[in-house]
């Protein structure tokens, strides 16, 4: 039978999804502290909540390099492939359902969270067996890159949709 998620993943998808709905209400709790507010929601607009997906991600990508010690340049770039796939799922299919019924629901905005990080493992490994990249700071460099798009437009965000809430 084919498996969409491996065993071994698992604990990790689950880690992430705790950690994403504990960091949906962090930026609250810390007093609305503006280092918090780098790395978690502080509105309700798409963008910010694509925070909750790839925060936790990278750290869970981290802890698993760390534990497992795969080859770095392939493990990070899969992973760094995987996240965006999955912030481009959630986007992709929360303007789809929400512009067909003219609002967001709640449950199926959780559900879309718990689908993105499942597709995020999802691609990581599809993609790891594809990449043979090997260029270990150009994929360290699209992870900061991404780390501070989310840092600029949290502080700066434009007048997109994407940015509103």
């Amino acid at each position: 039978m084919y498996r969409i998620i491996r065993r071994k993943d698992l604990p990790y998808i689950l880690i992430t999804i705790v950690t994403g709905i504990f960091a949906h209400f962090i930026y609250e709790f810390s007093g609305k502290n503006p280092v918090t507010a780098l790395i978690a929601p502080i509105n309700e607009s798409v963008w910010e909540h694509l925070k909750l997906l790839f925060f936790p991600f990278l750290l869970n990508s981290l802890t698993e390099y760390y534990l497992r010690r795969p080859a770095p340049a392939p493990f990070f770039a899969a992973r760094f492939v995987g996240v965006w796939t999955g912030m481009f799922s959630i986007v992709f299919l929360y303007y789809g359902y929400s512009g067909m019924i003219g609002r967001n629901f709640t449950p199926a905005d959780i559900f879309l969270f718990i689908f993105g990080v499942v597709i995020s493992y999802y691609a990581s490994v599809k993609f790891s067996k594809r990449l043979r990249f090997q260029e270990p700071l150009t994929i360290f460099l699209c992870w900061a890159f991404s780390a501070l798009l989310f840092f600029i437009f949290t502080c700066f965000p434009p007048e997109l949709p994407l940015f509103l809430h």
